[in-house]
């Protein structure tokens, strides 16, 4: 049982180092481009909704890792010419699937702590500003809210602690310490919770050539294709949805990854997830040398630079049996 807290509180506080990519090779400034630029106002108020789900499929069983929803308000507070002050207001948190609380694995103790962390968040609004071209710059309230992490997951520790017997709390404490300290105790600690505000402000300011592109390139010296698209929705895309002017910019990073050293090297938290699904699997050993892993990223914007929607799944595989499907999706559901 201690062997499965401390792994589950070191997966949740972990980052996936892939999500840091972004799409700076797509970028050329060209007459035939689109630039992201955020054209707000003072008080222009966006309603979004999140959906996030994580899978692990064993041949035709699927297990439900993460199954919540979340909605949301941007409000745009201040507007100058050095930028935007604007306020993350929390409006609903709704964990979908329950039956993971009940089925006692190290996946589900995880997935529980990290439901517990977003829910910690709803009480709090993040205030954080953004340069003149809607690029995300800082979270201003990010020692409030990285009092109320710290606060709420040593609370929810305390309480973990004490079903447990014989169990050597002084140093889990302590080491639950040095992992807050560093997790939580800095702004960009503060802001990797806060992925809705990258996914839907990390792009303002960027410009993208019109088009469909495929680049080789390296990720950590193992082979990368990317595969990129940028252009203008047309009623065919969105149907119903559909405003002139909105734009969609897309791209799918695909490579494989040695099996051995993705265990041996260790990638953050790809290396838990395939340990998890090395666990879990049916089969003791991989079905293949390689891990495979696929990201793709969607994002559509308004034409005056709001995000509209924004679309990731993460697919991992070549672990025996095992296939694991993360997916992120945030839609605007109302504008004023």
């Amino acid at each position: 049982m201690k062997k499965i807290i401390i792994f589950a509180l070191v997966a949740l506080l972990a980052s996936m180092t892939m999500n840091a990519q972004n799409l700076d090779m797509n970028q050329k400034k060209a007459d035939d481009a689109i630039t992201v630029v955020g054209r707000f106002s003072k008080n222009d108020t966006m309603t979004y909704r999140l959906m996030h789900y994580k899978n692990i499929i064993h041949g035709n069983d699927t297990t439900v890792s993460e199954d919540y929803r979340e909605e949301f308000m941007i409000v745009v507070t201040d507007s100058t010419s050095e930028g935007y002050k604007m306020k993350y207001i929390p409006l609903s948190f709704t964990l979908r699937d329950t039956t993971l609380r009940d089925t006692g694995t190290p996946t589900s103790q995880m997935a529980i702590n990290a439901i517990a962390l977003r829910q910690l968040m709803q009480s709090t609004v993040c205030e954080f500003t953004t340069d003149e071209k809607g690029l995300l710059k800082s979270i201003t309230n990010w020692r409030e809210i990285s009092d109320q992490l710290m606060k709420g997951v040593k609370a929810t520790c305390d309480n973990l602690y004490a079903t447990i017997q014989d169990l050597d709390t002084a140093n889990l404490r302590q080491q639950l310490g040095v992992i807050l300290a560093f997790r939580f105790g800095s702004e960009q600690g503060v802001r990797d919770r806060y992925m809705e505000l990258k996914d839907l402000f990390g792009l303002h300011g960027s410009t993208y050539a019109i088009g469909k592109k495929d680049i080789e390139t390296e990720y950590y010296g193992y082979p990368q294709l990317i595969s990129s698209r940028v252009c203008y929705t047309t009623i065919e895309d969105e149907g119903d949805d559909f405003d002139e002017g909105d734009y969609n910019i897309a791209s799918q990073y695909t490579l494989a990854i040695p099996f051995d050293d993705v265990m041996e090297i260790g990638f953050d938290s790809l290396s838990v997830k395939v340990s998890e699904m090395v666990n879990g699997s049916l089969e003791a050993e991989p079905n293949s040398d390689e891990v495979f892993i696929s990201d793709f990223y969607g994002f559509l914007f308004f034409k005056n630079g709001w995000p509209k929607k924004y679309y990731f799944e993460e697919s991992i595989g070549g672990v025996g049996s095992c296939e694991s499907i993360e997916t992120r999706y945030i839609e605007c559901t109302s504008r004023n």
